[in-house]
């Protein structure tokens, strides 16, 4: 097998015909390459909440379909020697930067114990939002990890920056 291969580069709008066709091929993948059970899980985990995120929280109001087709929606695997590396971006609001680097900061300087225990606590309290999540997601991708997760912000406009984030999965 070569030390290097993209499994998945899906660069476009992100609705539920996409995620199913996109982690049919990653279970594929994963399945026909014979990847130990436990990473297995783990990619596929982090696959789901990516998409999820990417798909609740974009905004496909007419207001800014060329800002998408300029910046559309990514999300990409790849198999680094025995290594997966899951990369994704979105379009956000900037009203919603800070909030999310709060957390992802938070969540950074974690240990994978509090981490854990950060799970359990917010699961016995979470409430569904308007956009049918729970906040667990970021939780989720961390515990799922056990890495520090990256994230970068590209300004777009005064509205808009484009969130990349990429997680990794050592074996």
């Amino acid at each position: 097998m070569k030390k290097y291969d993209v499994i998945i580069n899906h660069k476009g709008i992100i609705d539920l015909e996409v995620i199913d066709d996109i982690l049919l091929k990653l279970k594929n993948y994963l399945h026909e390459n014979k990847i130990e059970l436990v990473i297995r899980k783990r990619v596929y985990t982090l696959a789901v909440e990516s998409l999820d995120n990417i798909y609740k929280h974009a905004d496909h109001s007419i207001h800014i379909q060329k800002i998408i087709s300029e910046f559309p929606p990514r999300f990409i695997v790849e198999k680094i020697c025995d290594d997966f590396v899951i990369h994704t971006g979105n379009i956000i609001l900037e009203s919603n930067k800070e909030k999310i680097i709060s957390k992802l900061e938070r969540i950074n300087t974690l240990s994978q114990e509090e981490i854990i225990q950060l799970y359990k606590k917010s699961l016995s309290h979470a409430e569904i939002s308007d956009k049918g999540g729970a906040g667990l997601g970021l939780i989720v991708m961390a515990k799922t990890t056990a890495q520090k997760i990256k994230y970068d912000f590209d300004k777009i406009n005064d509205k808009f920056f484009y969130f990349a984030m990429q997680l990794t999965i050592k074996k």
